[in-house]
């Protein structure tokens, strides 16, 4: 009889695989190490974390006794997955190379996995923590893959055992049923006959510690586990591929990605942001109403007139989640609400042109919608769904691209710098106080530091005397979280002043003399 829960932490046990990059790709001559188990089954990842334990030499040392109740505990009963949407797997062949299996995963995401009727003792949770920790970097994936203990219910499951499936439950249209190899505790059958001459395992740990990647039956059985969201998935993007997770009448933000061929560089955001301005105005040219004030920024029947009514249009900003130096994500955010308009004319949006007056040769980006969604407002208790360096919410946040100040240094005879702009435009955006801005020689890109001068900073489409137009980098500090996203002074809409939240607590500050060269 296998066992429902057990005393011990207390608290809901899961995993998070977290994909930094968005795509692996592995060598096909490795049969076991490059097939893609998509998502991976339970026994799959309990050979990972005993694999990892191995390398860690932690079966040889005393808490050899925590990682065999380990895994006994995490085989008490199947878990539930939560996955992230928008999965592909290939198997390209490019020519004179090795055959290799890809992975592509929306950035930032994560899978996670739970067991929610469990409950481990404090030594089996310490070693799973060592065991998570050690993960990425023991197969060479410390860029590409970060683990932690999760001991929060999901929201949302995607996958389950067949089993769990309430009977009441109405079928879904979009559900498939697959099988998993699930591992079984030890008790069920160390005591059964063997069913073949070859070495049987002593228990579980011992099964999942054999290396020829051979599944010993005693030790695993399949389970029926009901898949949601994955059926009659086929090659074509659906018409509606992107997630919804809001309510459309509440919606102020989409995030698409960049399609890997010919990203720009993060010192080319204002490229891409001014670009893609143009590509939602252009959604209107064949409507009879024209671009509202939200896309324009400018005031209804008053051609040219600039809006009198603050930051209430769109921001355009470019994002580098996986920090290899390139843009692969566009955040389109709004205060107030995207008009049903708005989102219709964001849903078309496919391929970004440069426009004719654009100088040098034409340049082409495919884009996709990935997501929908509600960034709060400055006061609301609510937490976006949707994982974002730009949104946060974060107590600091660090300068990403350059930030222009936009009014005149000297203010009425006192001091009017960058550092009392910055505070003014946080003020007039609503947002508090922050408790430091602190000066940073360059921005950190890809591990590299780069200096103002060597992001475009002025439009194209419009001739600007800007006061600042060297730029300067800075480090918010607030007293308590806030949401961004933030982004100051000067072509802020097109991606110049934005900051990111930062998970790193070292400033990287510059000294005074620094600051003034660069301001």
């Amino acid at each position: 009889m296998r066992e429902s829960c057990r005393e011990g932490s207390g608290t809901v046990i899961g995993i998070a695989f977290r994909f930094a990059a968005g795509a692996h790709s592995v060598p096909l001559e490795k049969p076991m190490e490059s097939e893609i188990e998509w998502p991976p089954s339970p026994w799959r990842i309990l050979r990972a974390l005993v694999a990892t334990a191995t390398r860690m030499r932690l079966h040889l040392t005393g808490f050899r006794g925590s990682l065999h109740a380990l895994v006994e505990a995490l085989s008490l009963e199947p878990p539930v997955y939560t996955l992230p949407l928008g999965v592909e797997l290939s198997h390209p062949d490019p020519a004179g190379r090795a055959l290799c299996a890809i992975l592509r995963v929306p950035r930032p995401s994560a899978l996670c996995v739970f067991w929610p009727h469990l409950s481990l003792q404090s030594d089996e949770l310490e070693i799973l923590e060592k065991i998570l920790d050690e993960l990425p970097a023991a197969w060479s994936a410390a860029d590409w893959l970060h683990c932690h203990v999760l001991h929060k219910v999901p929201d949302r499951v995607d996958a389950r055992p067949a089993s769990f499936a309430e009977s009441g439950e109405p079928q879904a249209e979009r559900r498939v049923r697959v099988q998993w190899l699930c591992p079984l505790p030890s008790h069920t059958w160390v005591s059964a006959p063997a069913s073949s001459a070859g070495r049987r395992p002593a228990h579980l740990l011992d099964a999942l510690t054999q290396g020829d990647g051979v599944v010993p039956s005693p030790a695993a059985r399949p389970v029926t586990y009901v898949l949601e969201g994955l059926a009659g998935r086929g090659a074509r993007r659906a018409r509606r591929s992107y997630r919804l997770l809001a309510n459309r009448a509440e919606v102020n933000a989409a995030r698409y990605a960049i399609a890997d061929a010919a990203r720009p560089r993060v010192t080319d955001a204002l490229d891409i942001s001014e670009v893609f301005h143009q590509s939602i105005l252009s959604r209107y040219d064949d409507r009879d109403e024209p671009a509202p004030l939200i896309i324009t920024g400018h005031e209804p029947n008053e051609p040219g007139a600039v809006s009198r009514r603050g930051h209430q249009h769109v921001f355009v900003l470019p994002e580098d989640l996986d920090h290899d130096g390139l843009l692969d994500h566009v955040l389109i955010y709004a205060q107030e609400p995207f008009p049903e308009g708005v989102i219709a004319a964001l849903e078309r949006i496919r391929t970004l042109v440069t426009p004719d007056w654009w100088p040098g040769p034409k340049r082409r980006w495919r884009v996709w919608l990935e997501d929908l969604w509600r960034v709060p407002r400055v006061g609301e208790r609510a937490t976006p769904v949707l994982e974002d360096g730009l949104v946060g919410p974060a107590r600091i946040f660090v300068s990403v691209t350059p930030y222009l100040h936009p009014w005149h240094a000297k203010h009425g005879g006192a001091k009017f710098g960058p550092v009392e702009q910055i505070r003014k435009e946080l003020k007039l955006r609503g947002l508090p106080e922050p408790v430091a801005i602190t000066p940073r020689a360059a921005a950190h890109i890809a591990g590299q530091s780069v200096p103002a001068h060597k992001f475009r900073r002025l439009r194209y489409g419009k001739r600007q005397n800007i006061p600042g137009r060297w730029g300067s980098f800075w480090r918010l500090e607030f007293a308590e979280p806030v949401y961004g996203p933030i982004a100051l002074g000067a072509n802020c809409h097109f991606g110049m002043g934005l900051f990111a939240a930062d998970a790193d607590e070292a400033n990287g500050a510059c000294s005074p003399t620094e600051d003034a060269e660069m301001t």
